[in-house]
């Protein structure tokens, strides 16, 4: 998995925009042979309105806590289309909190492994429960009462 940047030309200006993808190996249209193809499983929205410092520590969180799949050979498209599927469940808790107006890497413990511990147990407990994602202020509220027992 890796932090995707998509540049955009929107009317006169470019834009980029920043997801969580992973690279999968499958055959191609027309019979062309197997070829790397980028699968977004989310997306963090506009650069210029995300805190890609943070993103890029979410998409190696998002790596580590994801449901693993047994793959065979040749089942790597279905696979990542099943994680992508769970990913995107938890795709508006995860915008929000990488927005820079948010400012959640601000509450969030200077300390890498505290840091990663915190970070790590949030994305696994909204995979487990899906996506109920409530108002800013009570989200945050929570995630900082949450941080003050760690």
């Amino acid at each position: 998995m890796y932090l995707r940047k998509n540049k955009v030309k929107v009317g006169e200006n470019r834009r980029t925009y920043l997801s969580v993808a992973h690279n999968v190996w499958w055959t191609g249209r027309n019979n062309k042979g197997p070829q790397s193809r980028p699968v977004v499983l989310a997306s963090f929205g506009a650069e210029e309105k995300t805190d890609v410092a943070l993103a890029e520590e979410l998409v190696s969180i998002i790596e580590n806590v994801s449901p693993r799949y047994g793959l065979r050979r040749g089942d790597g498209k279905e696979a990542t289309m099943r994680l992508a599927r769970e990913i995107r469940r938890i795709e508006p808790f995860l915008k929000l909190i990488t927005r820079r107006d948010f400012g959640f890497a601000g509450c969030l413990p200077s300390e890498n492994a505290e840091r990663t511990f915190l970070l790590e147990n949030l994305v696994r407990e909204r995979l487990a429960i899906g996506e109920d994602l409530r108002g800013e202020e009570e989200l945050l509220g929570q995630l900082q009462s949450r941080m003050t027992r760690v």
